[in-house]
């Protein structure tokens, strides 16, 4: 039997110059593939996941995946995260977060540390806090660097890595994994060694996640283009920039099923069990009007206008 899976890290082309499908490609794939869920995480983004709600709900009931709402963060002062929505108010504080590291940068880019990781938290303004524990109501996936392990000197980046996993299971206590994603480059048994062996140290869990830029590997050619754009190169120049194959799409899942552990596999959806948040909760929400006690907002409005 095919094991099941959802997948927890996928790039749609609304991460600028990364992802080379849409996210209705995206979504239609899991769910020909008969994924249980498919989490969108664009680049400190929510963009696609309107578009990837209503192209699920355009499916058939029966065998659609579920949408989990999320992102892909890379902090200025630590590691790449992917952080999902768990409920409503997780929801809340990560576009919340979102919305502080567009701000902190200019046009088109992010800034993002640990102390506003640290920061977002119910009640709080953009103020750092003090407090461990941060961004409740989301989850979060620890994603190794490119290139993990490094031919040279795996141990030393293995160290790194596990500071990374402990920093990250002490802000986000019972709700952090560490994200293992086979590349075919050689060092996929080396890097699941690692993982398995960080994850421990740790106190943490490892789960499958595909790192998906793209929906089919007919998409490779567009991939590079969107590297080379981002390097501002041509594709022949970028060389070894590009990625040495197409396997960072999603995969049927008697593949996963080949380069995957089944325990990874199956953790998957105990993290998609945890993210109960759907767009369908969201409503218009009128804002309180800011008018002093003794006005109306027309009176108010009046005075102000009068008053220039």
């Amino acid at each position: 039997m095919l094991p099941a899976y959802a997948e927890l890290h996928c790039l749609s082309n609304f991460s600028f110059q990364r992802g080379a499908s849409h996210p209705e490609e995206l979504v239609a794939q899991a769910a020909a593939f008969g994924y249980r869920a498919i989490a969108l995480t664009d680049e400190c983004s929510f963009a696609g996941v309107v578009r990837a709600w209503r192209a699920l709900q355009a499916l058939p009931e029966a065998g659609r995946p579920r949408l989990i709402v999320g992102c892909e963060l890379r902090l200025a002062d630590g590691p790449c995260l992917v952080l999902l929505a768990a409920d409503r108010a997780g929801y809340g504080r990560l576009s919340r977060l979102v919305t502080q590291a567009r701000r902190s940068a200019e046009k088109g880019r992010y800034h993002l540390t640990r102390a506003m990781l640290d920061a977002v938290r119910e009640g709080e303004g953009e103020g750092e806090g003090a407090a461990a524990e941060a961004l409740p109501g989301c989850l979060a996936l620890l994603i190794p660097p490119d290139g993990f392990p490094p031919p040279a000197a795996p141990l030393d980046a293995a160290i790194a890595l596990r500071s990374e996993a402990r920093w990250l299971a002490k802000r986000f206590p019972g709700r952090a994994w560490i994200a293992h994603t086979p590349r075919l480059d050689g060092r996929d048994p080396a890097r699941l060694h690692w993982i398995l062996r960080i994850a421990q140290g740790a106190g943490i869990r490892a789960v499958a996640a595909g790192g998906a830029l793209m929906h089919d590997a007919t998409r490779r050619p567009l991939a590079d283009v969107m590297t080379a754009l981002r390097l501002h190169c041509s594709v022949a120049e970028a060389g070894l920039a590009l990625a040495p194959n197409a396997e960072l799409r999603l995969h049927e899942r008697a593949t996963l099923a080949r380069r995957h552990p089944p325990e990874l596999l199956a953790e998957t959806l105990a993290v998609a069990a945890r993210c109960r948040f759907g767009l369908d909760e969201l409503r218009y929400e009128y804002p309180a009007e800011l008018v002093p006690a003794d006005e109306t907002p027309a009176s108010w409005l009046r005075r102000l206008v009068e008053g220039g």
